[in-house]
């Protein structure tokens, strides 16, 4: 249950942070997104250790889902973290600023939430604890509602162009149009 609730608490601070980001600009706020990372990779952590017994066993049953789990974690950490430029997003943050439309951000505008609700559900479906079900069902929806925080409220307000992104760009689920258009820019 405490899992539940720290996870649950790193949304908080990044709903607070991207607030804090249009309205507030405070810089201790700013630093929010760091905090509440930190505290979900750590939540996460946790919860694997104490359940690494049930991993063992489903790596030694279907290994897949751990190639499944670490491949989301890596496109996740990729998409919130290289796949921006990093400055811009989580740093200085300058006025006028235009939306990202390459790589991942040309199949969706929030290709972070697929990785986060895969490497979840595949922790599931390696241990195939109840308990791991729970938390990725919860965190998954904070995840949802978060990014429609974003894609309704926060991120009109700070990209310039992010009209013409939502017009040109699906919210969640890729369509076949920007897939080969991801296709056609690599």
């Amino acid at each position: 249950m405490i899992y539940i609730i720290f996870g649950s608490f790193s949304f908080i601070l990044f709903f607070l942070y991207d607030y804090n980001s249009v309205t507030w600009k405070n810089p201790v706020i700013h630093r929010f997104f760091l905090m509440g990372s930190v505290i979900l990779l750590i939540s996460t952590i946790s919860m694997l250790f104490q359940f690494r017994e049930s991993m063992w066993r489903g790596i030694a049953i279907n290994p897949l889902w751990l190639v499944f789990s670490v491949g989301f974690f890596t496109l996740l950490i990729y998409t919130l973290f290289f796949a921006l430029p990093f400055d811009d997003t989580y740093g200085r943050q300058p006025d006028n600023r235009k939306t990202y439309t390459k790589g991942v951000y040309a199949i969706c505008r929030h290709p972070g939430v697929l990785w986060f609700i895969g490497m979840y559900f595949s922790f599931y479906f390696l241990t195939k604890e109840p308990l791991i079900l729970k938390i990725s069902l919860i965190w998954s929806f904070w995840n949802i509602l978060y990014v429609v925080f974003q894609d309704l409220w926060v991120f009109p307000r700070t990209f310039v162009d992010y009209h013409n992104y939502r017009g040109n760009t699906p919210f969640l689920i890729p369509s076949p149009s920007n897939l080969r258009r991801l296709k056609d820019k690599t």
